[in-house]
């Protein structure tokens, strides 16, 4: 005995024993994909993994067990893997936003940051108004040195969220690289207004202060510096004598790509250790 199942645009003929067999597959694939969801909340990954995998030979082209996998790939510290299963990911699903980011925030993890920004300028530009992305581009971009880009990016995530304290503290950051320590006073303090209670807030105030006081009280100095090097009709100040150091080429070249979300924790932004 045969049916005809109707999908779009699609007549297929199947046998009752191809239906059964398919139930099947789809019931064991459904379990292999709970069993693989509940071993990561239990914290056992490489179980998870092995469920995942196992999900996989049954069923190759469903996305949520490829994207599971490199969830549970990074609980285990397999980074290389789970940047594997997010470029796997990518070719079934090209212009996935939510991938490429994740993508994007495991090379973050392993310090890969022109690799991370790449990928986070393409998820920007498929969702555009997702904060997390401009504001990790921004740590990222601000890791590589290229702090005006940096600047541009944590200003596209303060415009979508203007009272993320986060994101206002990180600006200050990048503007403290860039010795613009009047702005990123303005930074904190605007930060500091929206959460009174931040002792960490309150502490990077005080040492900025500090740094901008001497600073200031070093300019002198620099411009004598400043003039040898470059006459007396130099008008370079502060971060602005960094062209000498980056070159003529400030800002990263971020069109040559061609190609449940991640998050950082803490330790993904602490500098490497020496």
């Amino acid at each position: 005995m045969q049916r005809v199942i109707f999908t779009p645009g699609t007549q297929i003929l199947q046998s009752e024993e191809e239906a059964k067999r398919r139930r099947e597959k789809v019931t064991s694939v459904r379990s292999l994909l709970y069993e693989a969801e509940e071993c990561v909340r239990l914290g056992k990954y490489d179980k998870a993994i092995e469920c995942y995998e196992a999900a996989q030979k049954r069923e190759k082209s469903l996305l949520p067990l490829v994207t599971g996998k490199a969830q549970a790939l990074i609980k285990a510290g397999r980074l290389e893997e789970a940047v594997k299963s997010y470029s796997k990911a990518l070719k079934m699903s090209p212009n996935n936003a939510t991938v490429l980011f994740n993508r994007g925030v495991v090379y973050q993890k392993m310090r890969k940051y022109e690799e991370a920004v790449k990928d986070y300028v393409r998820s920007a530009e498929i969702l555009p108004r997702n904060i997390q992305v401009h504001y990790n581009c921004a740590l990222a971009l601000k890791r590589l040195g290229f702090f005006e880009d940096a600047l541009k990016e944590i200003d596209k995530a303060l415009k979508i969220d203007p009272k993320n304290v986060d994101a206002l503290f990180n600006k200050a950051n990048i503007l403290i690289k860039m010795k613009e320590f009047k702005l990123a006073l303005e930074s904190l303090e605007e930060a500091g207004t929206i959460s009174p209670e931040d002792q960490q807030i309150k502490e990077k105030v005080k040492l900025v202060a500090a740094e901008y006081k001497a600073w200031e009280e070093s300019e002198p100095e620099r411009r004598k510096t400043r003039e040898q090097r470059y006459g007396t009709k130099s008008q370079l100040h502060g971060y602005y004598n960094r062209a000498a150091k980056q070159g003529s080429n400030s800002s990263l070249n971020t069109d040559s790509t061609n190609i449940r979300v991640c998050k950082l924790t803490p330790e993904d932004t602490k500098k490497p250790s020496k």
